[in-house]
């Protein structure tokens, strides 16, 4: 029988793979999107799947990359398939460093990303004048923000 976690855990790797391709960093980069979305289910935005779907409404892009999944012996998908438990279960450090957002800073196609992500600056408190998001990891022009 198929547990709803292998199809969770499935979907967490397309989702991956897919943006880890479109932006050239292979395994690290679908690896911290990966983390990306654990970090957005630990924090409460819906189980795996409802933040799976809603990814769509998070991104910087104006589209989601399409998905070719490779050979079966590519070494990069095969490392992503090394570390989807440890992200799903929490037991592989988060390379993104807690990170909830992610964008190529060179494919910023949303103009809400710039502006309710990339820009705020806290205007109050003891942080006043610092970003509201600050990037926390970054893979060439592939930046994570909290």
């Amino acid at each position: 029988m198929l547990k709803i976690e292998d199809i969770q855990q499935t979907k967490l790797v397309e989702i991956g793979w897919s943006f880890g391709q479109s932006y050239g960093g292979g395994h690290l980069a679908g690896q911290m999107i990966m983390h990306v979305i654990a970090n957005r289910k630990r924090c409460g935005w819906g189980d795996w799947l409802d933040v799976i779907a809603k990814v769509p409404h998070f991104m910087a892009e104006a589209n989601l990359p399409t998905l070719e999944f490779p050979d079966r012996w590519n070494g990069s998908f095969v490392k992503l398939l090394h570390v989807v438990d440890g992200v799903f279960d929490g037991s592989v450090p988060d390379i993104s460093k807690g990170a909830l957002y992610w964008a190529d800073l060179t494919r910023i196609e949303r103009p809400w990303f710039k502006t309710k992500i990339i820009d705020p600056i806290k205007e109050d408190g003891p942080l006043a004048g610092q970003r509201q998001h600050p990037a926390v990891a970054n893979l060439n022009s592939l930046t994570f923000f909290r």
